[in-house]
């Protein structure tokens, strides 16, 4: 596949120390053998064994697979082999050998099974029992919400003033009631009260935003019944009420040709949790898809940030931007993003997201010919209107944006919500690079 850089590899590494070695290993004396088609690229890499590692490639995901006893994914033979190909130092093969053959003859074959048990008829569901369990449960969340609702009220009415001094362990308390509520979403919303308290001078403000954004939810899960279906989905995702894949794919899909614009992989907990974020060409809706892993295992149907993919999406119900992937075609590299032109252009369409859902958080967008600048000790983002937002960047990243830029107009992809500018990736003359950590552990975050 075309388009492969340096930069788009290591956006594949599980972490920096594999990223690391990949690139020690992105030298063609490494390899006993090594080939590519349009399909795969394969190699044989020496270890400190007698037996070379097998090392194969599917680039239409792409997916890995290594004789090595890694259980990273990818391995950095997979790393270092990848590397290789995107500097065009790979050979062309007429012919694969065997145990690639074989390897991507598996993947073929579990392809068309998944494909069959998606296009079957769905199992008879007994809707009692699951309407009298989901009943029980909304239950359970209206009791939790109650007392979440005292808690507020007893909050304010002694004044937010101390709520810095009393330390995470007076957030906790409500939190894990919420969870026993089977609220999840309202659980995290309650953490993040304890991460802006104590956050330093300037809390106040978001604070009480989020406050009202608690009680706004609470009044509107007890009025669910009286407001429109997506609304009342809306309520329910940020509960965290669960719905099922299957019911999401069943519902109409979006057909578009989908630039796959940022990817953020965070530690919460003992899971990988993958965000990547695609962009509708003809559409022009975002999407947020999930993916989630334990331990080092790797992401099912893994995407790349810097290239397109033609395929269907299905959007949760409800006014959100979270969908699933419901059919997708190989990869395509993008040498420019398609996205919004003006900064005005951005706030206008992130205006309309939230007054269609209150609860959505950050929402990452693609903007065009941007220049960034090094605004006293921080930096903004200026368009060609000489309209400009402060953005939010490590001073590492700062400088990799402002690098790649020159002072010319480039490329971003930012998240925002609303007050908060972003930028997580940056491309200049075909070439994609991440400005953001992976791997980075949290605690909770609202859903978007």
């Amino acid at each position: 596949m075309e388009g492969w850089t340096t930069q788009r590899v290591l956006q594949l590494a599980p972490d920096p120390a594999s990223a690391k070695a990949g690139q020690g290993l992105a030298s063609p004396r490494k390899w006993v053998t090594s080939g590519a088609d349009a399909q795969a690229v394969w190699g044989e890499c020496q270890g400190s064994g007698s037996k070379p590692y097998q090392t194969q490639v599917d680039l239409s995901e792409p997916a890995f697979k290594c004789s090595c006893p890694s259980r990273k994914f990818p391995c950095k033979h997979g790393l270092g082999l990848m590397l290789l190909y995107a500097g065009d130092q790979v050979a062309a093969a007429t012919e694969k050998p065997a145990w690639v053959t074989e390897w991507l003859a598996t993947r073929s074959e579990r392809a068309e099974k998944a494909k069959a048990k998606a296009e079957a008829p769905p199992k008879p569901v007994d809707e009692a029992a699951q309407a009298k369990r989901r009943e029980k449960r909304l239950e359970r969340v209206a009791e939790g919400l109650a007392s979440l609702r005292l808690w507020i009220h007893d909050l304010v009415r002694n004044g937010i003033a101390t709520a810095p001094s009393r330390g995470y362990a007076f957030f906790d308390e409500p939190a894990r009631r919420m969870i026993d509520a089977q609220a999840t979403g309202a659980s995290g919303r309650i953490q993040s009260l304890g991460t802006i308290a104590s956050s330093g001078a300037g809390w106040e403000k978001p604070f009480v935003e989020e406050l009202a954004s608690l009680e706004l939810l609470i009044r509107a899960y007890e009025r669910a019944d009286q407001l429109p279906e997506p609304t009342r989905q809306d309520i329910f995702a940020t509960l965290g009420l669960p719905i099922s894949q299957d019911d999401v794919l069943a519902l109409p899909p979006v057909k578009d040709r989908w630039q796959v614009i940022s990817q953020e992989v965070t530690q919460e907990d003992r899971l990988r949790v993958s965000r990547t974020w695609l962009f509708g060409v003809a559409s022009r809706r975002p999407a947020l898809v999930l993916a989630f892993a334990h331990g080092s295992a790797p992401f099912t149907m893994p995407l790349v940030a810097g290239f397109s993919i033609e395929g269907e999406l299905c959007y949760f119900p409800g006014n959100g931007v979270r969908a699933a992937i419901k059919t997708r075609g190989d990869m395509t590299a993008i040498p420019s993003l398609d996205g919004f032109d003006k900064l005005d252009s951005l706030c206008d369409a992130i205006s309309l997201l939230r007054a269609q859902q209150p609860w959505l958080g950050e929402v990452v967008l693609p903007l065009r010919q941007v220049v960034p600048a090094r605004t006293g000790n921080g930096w903004s983002l200026i368009d060609s209107d000489r309209r400009t937002l402060p953005a939010v960047l490590t001073d590492s990243a700062g400088w990799t944006l402002l690098a790649m830029s020159g002072g010319a107009p480039v490329d971003v992809a930012a998240g925002f919500d609303g007050s908060r500018l972003r930028p997580q990736a940056v491309m200049q003359g075909g070439e994609f690079r991440a400005l953001v950590v992976q791997g980075e552990s949290v605690s909770g975050e609202a859903a978007a």
